[in-house]
């Protein structure tokens, strides 16, 4: 019985970590939004846009939409699929 409850404590330990880095991970896609619809909004050869072009902000956005991704799937079949 106590061997039962400590692999459901550390079980539940690991969904809250997952958990908190899958909300730290969302609010960087959003940021990573908020600086593309930004630099948008600068006209083509602006030293700003230059700057945020320069950030490669779709590719950084590609590779956080899939850390989410990965993370939704551990947080919803944590024994695997």
């Amino acid at each position: 019985m106590e061997r039962e409850d400590a692999e459901f404590r550390a079980a539940n330990e690991r969904i809250t970590t997952m958990a908190e880095e899958l909300r730290k991970a969302e609010l960087v896609r959003d940021r990573l939004e908020g600086l593309n619809q930004l630099m948008g909004s600068y006209p083509e050869g602006h030293d700003m846009r230059a700057r945020l072009e320069a950030l490669h902000l779709e590719r950084a956005l590609e590779g956080v939409e899939e850390d989410i991704r990965d993370l939704w799937d551990r947080i919803q079949y944590p024994g695997g699929t």
